[in-house]
Formats: structure tokens, sequence, C-alpha cells
């Protein structure tokens, strides 16, 4: 089981995800992150689950789906990195 090692972009976009929710409910908010929660757990057993993000220029980019969020990671020999957290309506960053 491969660590999840967070950027601190992808800190940002996740406090930034909390923060917007909760500003019209504070447990919804909860239960989104719990969520992201739960499916990062389940990254670090399967890492490859997500797929290849077809938007970024680096080839080693996937994505995972979480609800309407998409996570950016690159699987790396000794953890998973995590780059960006972004609403599926959200242009995607190119570069991480």
């Amino acid at each position: 089981m491969l660590p999840l090692r967070w950027t601190e972009r992808a800190v940002t976009d996740l406090a930034g995800i909390a923060e917007y929710i909760s500003r019209t409910s504070a447990i919804y908010a909860e239960s989104v992150v719990a969520r992201m929660d739960y499916r990062l757990q389940l990254l670090r057993e399967h890492p490859h689950m997500g797929k290849l993000a077809p938007e970024a220029e680096d080839l080693e980019v996937r994505e995972l789906v979480v609800e309407s969020h998409r996570v950016f990671y690159r699987v790396r020999p000794d953890a998973i990195e995590l780059l960006a957290i972004v609403h599926g309506r959200q242009q995607t960053p190119r570069e991480f």
C-alpha cells in the first residue's frame, strides 16, 4: 500500500472545496471530504484505478473522479503524489 504525498496545491484545493461547500452546509462539506478520503484510501491499495488524464501534458498524470471532482495524481515508486483537485466544471490544469 503506497502512502499519499499531498502537494501544496492539492491541500489548498481540498480546503477550498470544503470551505465553499460549508458556506451552505457544514454537514455536506464534511460528507464530501469523508467520501474523498474513502476513495483516496482505496487509491492507496489500487494506484492505477484512475484513468490517464487526457488533457495533462505529463503522460503519467492520472485522474480519479470523486463525485463531481477530479483528483489528479501521479504514481511514484514510493508514493502516490496528489497534484490537484478540481470541480468537473472547472478548467483542467495542463501542468502540475
